[in-house]
């Protein structure tokens, strides 16, 4: 078998076992890098084994799954002034992650400098693409429903943004859909903060006022937050359009640590033992987190690695609350919820197909964290093949033997059941009786 079959199998592998997936995370789960993944999936796409969903950035799927294919835009909806061709969409669903450079778009299509920028100019003649004279970076104007194009989102901090007057942006620390987080120094206070800038709906509004309510330390701390209005322009048939669009700051603490996806990277390349008393410390930190969260009435929903941080002496912070959601109405009734809304991967069962979940779906995946933790999971697709056993409650050899009592807390946080679940509450007190945890040492550094 070829080696470009080869990767081609595993990424399809990948998907299998972990549903759709953009190329960057595939890229980080099974080894190759990102261009390497994304020729791959227009190869397989070309193959008609996968799909890609029109999302920022590009999310990629398999084909089989019939029902979602016929969800995706057919060529033949648009008009063929519109109608891109296969060239075009490949340059779209890159500059939907955010704007490049010509040479850097190239890299990514593997494909020569000059034939991309070939293809940007004629693209921006038709107003899909536009040009930054001063930084020769490409941005996108999307396709509204109607064949014209509007501009993509822009979550740069610009002169208008509201930050300039009071922050000095250091760098971009993520970006997604959701938004982006930057890296900021206050330029009176002079200290760094995390600022998120969203676009204010609804789920912003959540975002917030969840935030707000809850302090905590082993929360991340929120400051404030405020709106603004930025000047987007457009352009339709022709012509160009102002559009003015209004996007949310939310001012946090900056978490110097880093994330714990991180902490379990570097504790997977190392030989070194694993301090046992340190994962101890920093679970039950994450417990009592969670435990917080539960006892305001609210659901995280987004529990994993990438998402609980460490503060500049060690503490774990929780944070990203952009899918948080009340337990309950206001009268004590349940909800109904919009199932896959999360991280495939640590999502419990009942989050990606039920609509009445309650809080005991975030103790699933602080079943799967702690494993991740306690076992060394050597490359990407190790973690692929053990992922669904784990997920079902079948742990490697050797695991139940070093880990005696702990096996059988995860287990249990890992029933497919909620009922079967303990509550947060119950995880702290169980783990503070059988691990006999020093009060002292839970108030010092662990990174």
């Amino acid at each position: 078998m070829s080696d470009a079959n080869e990767m081609e199998l595993k990424i399809l592998d990948f998907l299998k076992l972990n549903g759709k997936s953009t190329a960057l995370r595939i890229s980080k789960e099974i080894g190759p890098d990102k261009p390497t993944v994304n020729r791959h999936l227009y190869n397989l796409e070309i193959k008609h084994q996968v799909f890609k969903i029109n999302e920022m950035p590009p999310v990629w799927d398999l084909m089989e799954k019939g029902n979602e294919v016929k969800q995706t835009p057919k060529p033949e909806q648009t008009s063929p002034t519109t109608r891109d061709t296969h060239e075009e969409k490949d340059v779209k669903d890159l500059l939907r992650s955010g704007g490049l450079k010509a040479h850097l778009i190239a890299s990514e299509l593997g494909q020569p400098t000059k034939t991309i920028k070939k293809q940007l100019y004629s693209m921006e003649k038709e107003g899909k693409v536009q040009k930054c004279a001063k930084t020769s970076i490409w941005t996108l104007n999307e396709e509204d429903s109607n064949g014209s194009y509007t501009q993509e989102r822009d979550y740069r901090l610009g002169s208008n943004s509201g930050l300039s007057q009071s922050f000095d942006e250091i760098t971009k620390l993520a970006e997604g859909g959701f938004g982006c987080v930057y890296k900021v120094k206050h330029i009176y206070d002079g200290k760094i903060y995390a600022v998120k800038k969203v676009d204010l709906i609804e789920k912003a509004d959540s975002e917030v006022k969840a935030l707000a309510r809850l302090d905590h330390p082993h929360i991340v701390r929120y400051i404030t937050c405020w709106s603004d209005s930025e000047n987007c322009t457009s352009t339709r048939e022709g012509s160009k359009v102002s559009n003015i669009k209004t996007y949310l700051f939310i001012q946090m603490e900056f978490c110097e640590g880093g994330t714990l996806t991180t902490w379990i990277k570097d504790r997977n390349l190392t030989n070194k033992q694993r301090n046992e008393e340190d994962i101890l410390k920093i679970f039950y930190e994450i417990i009592s987190g969670v435990e917080y969260i539960h006892s305001n009435k609210l659901i995280h929903r987004d529990l994993k690695p990438d998402n609980i941080l460490f503060s500049s002496d060690g503490r774990v912070k929780i944070g990203d609350f952009g899918l948080v959601v009340a337990q309950t109405t206001d009268s004590g009734d349940p909800i109904e919820r919009s199932k896959r809304r999360g991280t495939p991967p640590y999502m419990s069962p009942e989050q990606e197909n039920k609509k009445d979940y309650d809080e005991k779906t975030d103790i699933f995946p602080l079943g799967l964290i702690w494993f991740e933790m306690l076992w060394k999971i050597s490359t990407g697709m190790e973690r692929v093949k053990l992922w669904p056993d784990l997920r079902n409650q079948r742990f490697p050899d050797g695991f139940c033997d070093v880990y005696t009592i702990e096996n059988k807390f995860i287990k249990e946080m890992l029933s497919f059941t909620p009922e079967d679940r303990p509550h947060a509450k119950d995880m702290k007190e169980k783990l503070e009786m059988f691990f006999s945890l020093d009060q002292n040492l839970l108030s010092q550094k662990t990174i």
